[in-house]
């Protein structure tokens, strides 16, 4: 990049900063609160037992009115998994002694208690690990977590800091922070790795402008390996070896339309710093029905929305349920020459929801190929099992018939799909007694469905 536009990106990204960085007043009364729960488990716990508060606060590397914090409960490393687990829960339990305190059991790698705190107005996370000093002697990859926050502490500089501050905007205005399953984004911790890797934030993004696969980072030698080996051996194109732990690859959960996207988000900001890279499309919920109905008539394309309640249960457990739904649907009606180009699927309160976007006429019939004229038996048992076919066609020497369909259009064959239960049988995803919605979308999802549209079709 040449002078001028380094100066102006720059300066984009202290206005960027100004805008996310916790003011003085926001992280004074989060450190407040924390020492005021840190006091009290330490009446809590028993001996031996130690606190550490980790989490992108304790990295100082969180956003304006982020104010989740994660507190470990760090054991012995002799304590017992079951053990562990029992006390943690306790600690945790006894933690909510308020009247309108309230707690919540979660589940990572063992469960840990998620406390809301009424008086103190934050939420914690109060996790049992392993106390441990270095990665062999991790017992789950929990206890892992500590060390994160030692590396980045003993590591990351004031600057570095808040470029990571800046990169975690970016990538939420894009909708690719963030490790959640739904999103296949980037965590927390890899933003950090990666301004550590490349030294600033413009340095990340002008290297992610020319990023080819595969990419393989290697950030406590701040190197770039091309070894396809490494690449074989986390079975992931895209890989950043964590600092704390080499067989551990940071990048893991990052799809690669998440890394797609942020290449060109890295693009056009290197060839225009620009603040409107860090701003993405919105809109009001006023607007939003009128949004997605402009783009169902403009598209030209056939809108299909599935609607089914889903039990209550974290979106981590139904989002990959949904997503394998939305796919099996896919999957079968391409067995009848429907082609769907685009499948949303979303979860919106108690409501499980799969946008299916294709062509707005559907095929009445499909050609159906089969054995060539020189395999004597096998063509005419073809010719016989499709005896009612509507015409036959020669390709070369390739047999292929052509055949009503089944349905007389996508929107039969879902309908039977739903009412036979033909998908959606996976645990907490049943689509028996699901509403279809066709070209149309109810007013409840009016706003959610908006957003997950303009999520697919933005860049």
């Amino acid at each position: 990049m040449d002078l001028s536009k380094i100066k102006r990106a720059e300066r984009v990204f202290g206005k960027v900063l100004s805008e996310v960085k916790p003011s003085k007043v926001e992280m004074n009364a989060t450190t407040a609160s924390i020492n005021t729960v840190m006091h009290r488990l330490r009446n809590i716990v028993d001996k031996g037992v130690e606190l550490k508060v980790v989490g992108s606060i304790a990295r100082e590397t969180n956003l304006k009115g982020d104010s989740d914090v994660d507190i470990f409960v760090l054991f012995q490393k002799k304590t017992d998994s079951g053990e562990l687990v029992r006390k943690g829960l306790a600690y945790g339990k006894a933690l909510a002694n308020g009247k309108r305190d309230r707690y919540e059991i979660k589940y990572a790698e063992h469960p840990y208690v998620r406390l809301y705190l009424d008086e103190l107005d934050v939420r914690i996370d109060l996790v049992p690990a392993l106390k441990i000093d270095s990665i062999e002697e991790m017992g789950t990859t929990v206890d892992r977590t500590p060390l994160h926050a030692d590396f980045i502490n003993a590591n990351l500089s004031g600057k570095q800091r808040d470029d990571a501050r800046v990169l975690k905007q970016l990538l939420k205005a894009h909708h690719i922070y963030g490790a959640e399953v739904k999103v296949g984004g980037f965590p927390g911790y890899l933003c950090e790795i990666l301004v550590y890797h490349y030294g600033s934030l413009l340095k990340l993004l002008d290297n992610a402008s020319q990023f080819t696969l595969p990419i393989i980072l290697d950030p406590k030698t701040k190197g770039r390996l091309s070894d396809n080996a490494i690449a074989k051996r986390f079975n992931s194109k895209f890989v950043v070896i964590d600092p704390v732990d080499p067989n551990r690859n940071v990048a893991a959960g990052v799809s690669l339309e998440s890394l797609s996207r942020f290449i060109l988000v890295s693009r056009a900001f290197v060839k225009d710093p620009s603040i409107k890279c860090f701003y993405g499309y919105g809109f009001s919920a006023l607007s939003a029905a009128s949004i997605s109905s402009k783009f169902i008539k403009e598209s030209g394309f056939a809108f299909y929305l599935i609607s089914t309640k889903v039990p209550d249960k974290t979106e981590d457990i139904l989002w990959p349920q949904l997503r394998k739904v939305a796919n099996m649907i896919i999957e079968m009606a391409s067995r009848y020459d429907y082609g769907i180009h685009m499948a949303i699927p979303w979860i919106s309160g108690s409501y499980g929801n799969i946008l299916l976007i294709a062509p707005e006429h559907s095929p009445r019939t499909r050609l159906i190929r089969g054995p060539e004229v020189f395999m004597r038996e096998a063509s005419e048992n073809f010719l016989k099992q499709h005896k009612d076919n509507i015409g036959m066609v020669l390709r070369d020497s390739s047999i292929y018939v052509i055949e009503k369909n089944k349905y007389k259009d996508i929107e039969a064959f879902l309908r039977d799909a739903i009412k036979d239960g033909k998908v959606g049988k996976h645990k907490d995803i049943r689509l028996n007694g699901a509403k279809l919605f066709v070209n149309k979308i109810p007013k409840r999802l009016s706003e959610s469905a908006c957003s997950e549209i303009l999520k697919k079709i933005t860049l």
